[in-house]
């Protein structure tokens, strides 16, 4: 596979894993908020699924995105570390 064809696709799959960290907190910042639960009959309008998916289960995937997002970073910085390293020297004024 071409270089330039690992790095779209490493970027396809960062941006959608971000696009979820995103979406997945925001449901539960605003629409899943944390301490609601059952409230011996009170709060009965309390939201308990959102999109079909329990508080529990939007963690869970919000928690397994950001370890993909992670693995993803880390295999990124793999396939660029020469670049990296030799940006660095060239912006620190080293000899690459």
């Amino acid at each position: 596979m071409r270089k330039w064809a690992q790095h779209y696709i490493i970027f396809v799959i960062m941006l959608l894993l971000g696009l979820f960290q995103i979406l997945s907190g925001a449901v539960l910042w605003f629409v899943l908020p944390h301490g609601g639960g059952y409230q011996g009959g009170r709060n009965l309008e309390a939201v308990e699924e959102t999109f079909g998916w329990s508080r529990d289960t939007w963690v869970d995937w919000h928690d397994w995105t950001a370890v993909a997002l992670l693995a993803m970073l880390i295999i990124h910085l793999i396939l660029n570390w020469k670049w990296l390293t030799v940006t660095t020297k060239r912006l620190f004024g080293a000899k690459a």
